[in-house]
């Protein structure tokens, strides 16, 4: 277990000078970004042309995003596996707001040039996202904050991109709880699509249940979509593809080709458990998350699940 994060009642997180500066950082409309996310990306972001048949996945970074992005290619190809095998994800299913030079993918672009139906990645925020949203399709990912904090822990240490990270789990909690990662607070993120669940074109999609049925969420995804006439052998296809173990030995999905990730320290695809931050929050550090979680989300009840039961009944921090 790791230190005690020390909080002060209404002031949230004590703040010791630990400071983690991302390579090009810079913050956009109150949003903290690195600089593979950089202000004229940003800026055209919210002008993208939208089409009709679009499939946005947006989720707040480690939520599940690559296991959904997977999922959601093939239901809209109707289970194109072919091609899934031959074209990473992050080429099939463009990150609208990245820029990688190194890697020759800049998200606008890719996406601009393909064709329709296109399935597009994002972790924006509703307000920063492209402006005509209302036709397309928009498949939201949450996962509990908990887990959330701990993968991306992980992935701040194995990435590049987030430069050479040297705080321990008590910094990155810190900064977690106060916004200052890479697309900024989770905080921010979830109460701005919790607040669209209910909009027709907006479905919800929770990763702890994704875990517990996935046939049946891929169903529910494929109805949403449209694609309500999806045989039942392609969505067991599917489900068996899309298994953690399948995801993270295919070098489609598992970004291993990917410069900027050191595997050797913490895969993309490191455990996908659900309740996995018992083994690194403190109990203290645990009682803390849950005070900052209460004053920051208030009265919006968020059915999170914690960790694996049999029980389908949510907890609540």
């Amino acid at each position: 277990m790791a230190d005690s994060v020390e909080l002060v009642p209404g002031k949230h997180v004590q703040d010791y000078g630990y400071r983690h500066v991302l390579p090009g950082e810079h913050v956009y409309d109150g949003v903290l970004f690195f600089g593979y996310s950089p202000p004229d990306i940003l800026d055209a972001v919210k002008n993208f042309r939208v089409r009709d048949d679009d499939v946005f996945i947006v989720s707040y970074p480690k939520a599940g995003t690559t296991w959904m992005q997977e999922i959601l290619w093939l239901v809209v190809h109707d289970g194109d596996f072919e091609t899934a095998s031959k074209t990473p994800i992050y080429f099939r299913s463009p990150f609208l707001e990245f820029k990688d030079l190194t890697l020759n993918e800049v998200g606008l672009d890719i996406a601009h040039g393909m064709r329709s139906p296109r399935v597009i990645k994002s972790h924006l925020p509703f307000r920063l996202m492209p402006k005509k949203l209302d036709k397309s399709k928009v498949v939201v990912v949450f996962r509990n904050p908990k887990d959330v904090s701990v993968s991306y822990y992980n992935f701040y240490k194995s990435s590049s991109s987030f430069g050479d990270f040297t705080g321990t789990w008590r910094d990155f909690l810190i900064m977690f709880l106060t916004g200052k990662v890479d697309h900024g607070s989770w905080f921010d993120f979830t109460i701005s699509w919790w607040k669209r669940r209910h909009e027709p074109n907006v479905l919800l999609v929770f990763y702890e249940d994704m875990k517990r049925n996935l046939k049946g969420e891929i169903r529910k995804i494929a109805n949403f979509i449209g694609k309500h006439d999806l045989s039942e052998d392609v969505i067991t296809r599917i489900a068996n593809h899309c298994t953690f173990d399948n995801m993270k030995k295919n070098p489609m999905t598992n970004h291993e080709d990917v410069y900027s990730i050191n595997s050797k320290i913490s895969p993309l695809l490191r455990k996908g458990k659900i309740g996995d931050w018992k083994n690194q929050y403190s109990v203290s550090q645990n009682e803390d998350f849950d005070a900052v979680y209460k004053e920051k989300m208030k009265d919006i009840d968020i059915p999170f699940r914690y960790e694996w039961k049999r029980s389908t009944s949510s907890e609540k921090p």
